[in-house]
Formats: C-alpha cells, structure tokens, sequence
C-alpha cells in the first residue's frame, strides 16, 4: 500500500507506533532495527516503515552492561566513568566513600575481564566498531593536512 500523491503519513497516534531493536550480527556490526506504524492523514492504519541503521554507541552500551550483569550500583559508576569523573567526583555524585568507589571499580573490572577505566570505556563504546574499521570491505578516507 503506497500513499497517494501528496499524501503524508505519520505514526498512528494512541499505540506505542515505534519499536525499535538492536542485534549483533554474525560480521560483529551492530544494526539497529526501527520500526513504526503510519497512518493517513484521515487516520487510516497505513503501511509499516522499517528503517535499518548501524547502532550507535549510545545504543549498544546498556547491552553490553547488562550482558555483565552489573548491579544498578555498578551501572551508575559505570556511567560515571564513561562520563570521565574521577574516583572523587563519583563518591560526591552517589553519596558514597572513595573507598567504596575503588571496590565496586575493582568489581566491574572483574565481571568485564579488564583492569582499567580507559578499557572500560573502549568495552562500552570502542570494540564494537573493530569489526567495521578492520573489515575488507570498509571505506578508508586518507585525510592529508
């Protein structure tokens, strides 16, 4: 079903019109799936848009929290370190010691299988762009200056 010429279509209101979805694929690249149900601007159900898009940062890094299965606590420092907060910014932002700080990054580290803040931020929003930057197939752009 194809809108008429110059009809507009636009997500049927009162339903949760937008769905959205993000996957690994078996190339390691992340697409995220959107998908809306649009009507007509006499509020006929129209068609389904399907839009499929590289995910972004944003997207994927509550996967790969959970994936660890962080406890809330641990999300939060997480965050804070993706942030770039220090050890003393994150214990005055979560009302707690330094000390504690130090312990629950010691646990994160753990359940990510690494051993410093800046490989936590590359686990979160860095290695999963390996696959694309190091694939035979990938656009490289030389810039000269």
């Amino acid at each position: 079903m194809r809108p008429a010429d110059g009809e507009r279509l636009s997500p049927v209101p009162g339903r949760s019109a937008r769905r959205a979805a993000r996957l690994r694929g078996s190339s390691g690249r992340w697409p995220a799936v959107h998908v809306s149900c649009l009507r007509s601007p006499s509020g006929a159900p129209g068609p389904v848009a399907v839009v499929l898009e590289p995910a972004n940062s944003a997207q994927i890094a509550p996967i790969i929290v959970e994936a660890c299965c962080l406890t809330p606590r641990e999300q939060q420092i997480t965050q804070c370190v993706a942030r770039g907060l220090s050890t003393a910014d994150i214990a005055t932002e979560l009302h707690l010691s330094a000390h504690t700080v130090r312990h629950r990054l010691k646990a994160i580290f753990t359940k990510f299988g690494i051993t410093s803040r800046g490989e936590l931020v590359a686990k979160l929003f860095a290695e999963h762009y390996g696959p694309l930057m190091h694939a035979p197939d990938a656009d490289v752009e030389h810039v000269h200056t």
